[in-house]
């Protein structure tokens, strides 16, 4: 059984093909993917693959991110994206309470790994999602000035 294949079982997800491609894929990415980006990619990378419809991306989206592999991000630009859940990162509830960097420039958007206490926030109320993004302009961009 490949690391892949053992992280998915991990997770209770059964380890198909295309599970383990798309969950490659985001893996190796450095910045946050959206839903057409990745849909993209494996349309390149295999012109006769008929199992990579918009269905089964969808589906295996929402697997991971309700078994907590990913997480959804929504940077402000009116397109979802999707990011690897840093499994250290999250809170003895599984909540992963981090930051994201959002390039207004390159439109790239990546995790930061600066957590966010909990205890700033007001203790009656109960925390169901976190979306916290920072726009600006990224290292790479600044350095083409």
């Amino acid at each position: 059984m490949t690391k892949t294949e053992k992280i998915l079982s991990y997770h209770g997800i059964r380890p198909t093909q295309m599970r383990l491609e798309i969950y490659k894929f985001l893996k190796r990415k450095q910045s946050a993917v959206s839903f057409s980006d990745l849909k993209k990619a494996f349309v390149q990378k295999s012109e006769t693959n008929k199992t990579a419809n918009r269905t089964t991306f969808y589906r295996n989206l929402k697997i991971f991110e309700d078994k907590g592999l990913i997480h959804q991000i929504n940077d402000g630009v009116g397109v979802a994206k999707y990011a690897i859940s840093d499994e250290n990162a999250k809170d003895k509830y599984g909540i992963d309470l981090h930051m994201h960097f959002h390039c207004t420039n390159c439109r790239k958007t990546i995790c930061l790994p600066n957590k966010i206490s909990k205890e700033s926030l007001p203790n009656d109320y109960e925390i169901n999602n976190v979306n916290l993004v920072l726009k600006g302009v990224c290292e790479k961009c600044r350095q083409k000035y």
